[in-house]
């Protein structure tokens, strides 16, 4: 029944038939529907990235529990109750600990889904006293701080670095795809009418401290995670500044974030397959024998870059924009976060490709699963 699912999944014009068709039922839910075609789309790429393993009966009951998250999302994303809102949002929290406490056994990932039960219950839990209480303000303010350590902040940041360096490439991508989608889709649903200025200056230094740290990180993983951890900041930023366009391009902003973010993830675990590692300077000048890859990752680090003509650039210049006309201010931090966003990815490519240390590692050849979701990644970024 599961290969039905996956040869259902493997067809994008099925996909894109059945959103039309749920656009045209829910033609006022136009949000909704594109967030249920983001998991969607999602979903068929982890699925096939996990597809080899099948016949272990661990991962084999791992895949269900995906397939089982994938309609919790789902579920999620359609809801219009506040109560199954945040039964829905409790139940993936508890599925996606679950899936790293069981990816291994190890103390570190013990801790890894330690801290995310810490996390999550910092969040939720008092999201769940607010339902016995009328107060429109202090209910606001308990959300929107479930919904900011769901994105996650800084200060509450801590448990997303720990939970993608123990968990499997395919968590990781669910982790950045979909998982902090989120904490940004209630943050949305929240309708703030007002600018909320200490949340905005929150999310302001965070940007600004994160990505300092980041510059000095040399675990591709960790580099990675701050960067989805930035612009997910950075999109909250945009919703807080206000502007007439602000929630169409906060949905364009966290699909193409969704795609980008995943098929970085995947290009990290594929280089793990290979070398064991994942630290930069063990992996100096990996890609220099394999020119596919190597062009593969270069696009992979432009789109990470928000760079013409894909789809992370319209969002993210209309986030500059936006956040410029509400502050003219702001505009010297903001050259600092696109200089530092167009550094980080520079290093990266220059370490894995373009170093002058001896070649430890060797690529003969590509496998074809792997350049099949590569191009499925591309063609959704490029003409969505």
């Amino acid at each position: 029944m599961s290969f039905m699912y996956l040869f259902f999944f493997t067809n994008n014009v099925i996909l894109t038939f059945m959103i039309m068709f749920l656009y045209l039922i829910f033609f006022e839910n136009f949000i909704n529907c594109m967030m249920m075609f983001m998991t969607m789309i999602m979903m068929k790429m982890i699925l096939f990235s996990m597809k080899e393993k099948m016949n272990n009966y661990f991962f084999f009951m791992k895949k269900k529990m995906i397939m089982m998250l994938m309609i919790m999302l789902l579920m999620f994303f359609y809801t219009k109750k506040m109560i199954n809102f945040y039964i829905y949002f409790e139940l993936i929290s508890l599925m996606i600990f679950s899936l790293i406490f069981f990816s291994s056994f190890s103390n570190q990932r013990l801790k890894a889904s330690i801290y995310i039960f810490m996390f999550m219950g910092m969040s939720t839990f008092p999201m769940l006293t607010m339902f016995f209480f009328l107060n429109e303000n202090t209910m606001l303010l308990i959300f929107f701080l479930g919904f900011l350590i769901k994105i996650p902040m800084m200060f509450f940041h801590l448990w997303l670095p720990k939970a993608h360096v123990e968990a499997n490439f395919y968590d990781s991508m669910i982790l950045a795809s979909l998982l902090l989608k989120l904490g940004g889709y209630g943050v949305m649903l929240l309708n703030l009418n007002k600018k909320m200025n200490f949340f905005f200056m929150w999310t302001l230094m965070s940007i600004f401290f994160l990505s300092i740290s980041m510059i000095f990180l040399m675990d591709l993983k960790m580099i990675f995670a701050y960067s989805s951890i930035i612009h997910m900041n950075s999109m909250v930023m945009m919703l807080l500044s206000n502007n007439f366009f602000t929630e169409k391009m906060f949905v364009l902003m966290m699909i193409s974030h969704a795609i980008s973010s995943s098929m970085m993830f995947y290009i990290i675990g594929m280089i793990y397959e290979y070398t064991f590692s994942r630290m930069m300077m063990i992996n100096k000048s990996f890609l220099i024998n394999n020119l596919i890859l190597f062009m593969i990752i270069f696009f992979i680090l432009f789109i990470n870059m928000s760079m013409p003509p894909f789809m992370t650039f319209f969002s993210e210049m209309y986030m500059y924009l936006s956040l410029i006309n509400y502050s003219s201010k702001m505009m010297i931090i903001l050259i600092y976060i696109l200089l530092v966003s167009i550094m980080f990815n520079l290093v990266v490519m220059k370490n894995m490709g373009m170093s002058n240390m001896n070649k430890f590692f060797k690529i003969n050849q590509m496998k074809t699963k792997n350049l099949f979701l590569v191009n499925e990644h591309f063609t959704f970024i490029l003409f969505m």
